[in-house]
């Protein structure tokens, strides 16, 4: 397990400052980032990014992207980067077509004219979630004033519910995440920031409530919400959305758009969306629904123009401790 000490991480606030990313590479396939944004590209990439383990996320959703290029008369391909922000740079870059974009991600990509919505995720018949912090329960930790001198995992620097709500609600309350705790980590999805407190490689953790369930499904943490209890949440959040990259056109939006409803509207599609995400919904969007996170953001100080791929070490896969 890498922790790094609060000296060390890249946080997002006002003492850092953010550079822009480079430009990844181009697309092998030159169909996707022709000069002619009205050309029909021979190909579309769906990129997500790693809420679990990122084979699984493919795995699941390998479904989504057959359904899509059925009804689209384009193949489809899934995509897992490992960071938000790889995420946010292949779109950018015209290396993935439809992102499955967390709310800070996509406010990101939408400032740097990477990203437009098409629809947002409904949970458990909501439109918003929250963050929540986790300990272990033999921790002997009850509430978020018990952790000051403890480890913490956030999940990214370009996640809402990982990270930047966290961080703004803490500091709300007087505890600066840069002071407050002795060790900080990006654990990379939060399924590892879960993981990480189960195994006692941290103190606390701050993931999307509730994180813990996809992790209930595997037998070796079939007792996380035994061993691993809630013990404060942020306020509401907008959840995630499925956007297209800027310059795709209005009709292959549309049309994408309309795959995705008809695919929600079926068993296959219910199952998948669950099973990539939790999600029980896909309804229509806005820009303006995400302003909110604008709003934390700007109260944060963060950059987003300047947004800048976390370089933080991610916490390794670890056997579970009992």
């Amino acid at each position: 397990m890498i922790l790094l000490q609060r000296s060390a991480i890249l946080l997002v606030f006002p003492a850092v400052a953010f550079s822009l990313l480079t430009a990844c590479s181009k697309p092998e396939n030159g169909g996707n980032a022709g000069g002619n944004a009205s050309a029909t590209p021979t190909k579309l990439v769906f990129g997500f990014v790693p809420s679990v383990e990122a084979d699984k996320i493919a795995e699941n959703a390998q479904p989504m992207a057959d359904f899509l290029s059925k009804e689209l008369g384009i193949p489809v391909e899934t995509s897992t980067t490992p960071e938000y922000a790889g995420l946010i740079e292949a779109m950018a870059s015209k290396q993935v077509d439809i992102g499955s974009l967390p709310p800070l991600a996509y406010v990101i990509a939408k400032d740097r004219n990477a990203a437009e919505i098409m629809l947002k995720t409904s949970r458990r018949g909501s439109l918003t979630y929250h963050a929540m912090f986790t300990v272990r329960a033999d921790s002997g930790i009850k509430t978020l004033a018990d952790t000051k001198g403890k480890r913490i995992a956030f999940v990214d620097p370009s996640s809402a519910s990982g990270y930047l709500f966290p961080a703004s609600y803490l500091k709300g309350k007087q505890m600066d995440p840069e002071k407050w705790f002795s060790q900080t980590m990006f654990a990379g999805g939060h399924d590892s920031a879960i993981r990480a407190v189960y195994n006692g490689d941290v103190d606390v953790a701050a993931s999307y409530d509730d994180a813990r369930n996809k992790l209930e499904k595997q037998s070796a943490y079939k007792d996380v919400k035994t061993k691993v209890v809630k013990i404060d949440q942020t306020g509401e959040i907008p959840n995630d959305t499925i956007s297209v990259r800027t310059g795709i056109s209005p009709e292959l939006t549309a049309k994408i758009k309309a795959a995705f409803l008809k695919y929600k509207a079926t068993p296959e599609g219910k199952k998948t969306l669950d099973d990539v995400y939790e999600v029980d919904d896909l309804v229509e969007a806005t820009d303006a629904d995400f302003d909110p996170v604008r709003e934390v953001a700007t109260s944060m100080n963060v950059q987003l123009e300047n947004f800048k791929k976390s370089t933080a070490p991610k916490a390794p896969a670890a056997a579970p401790k009992k």
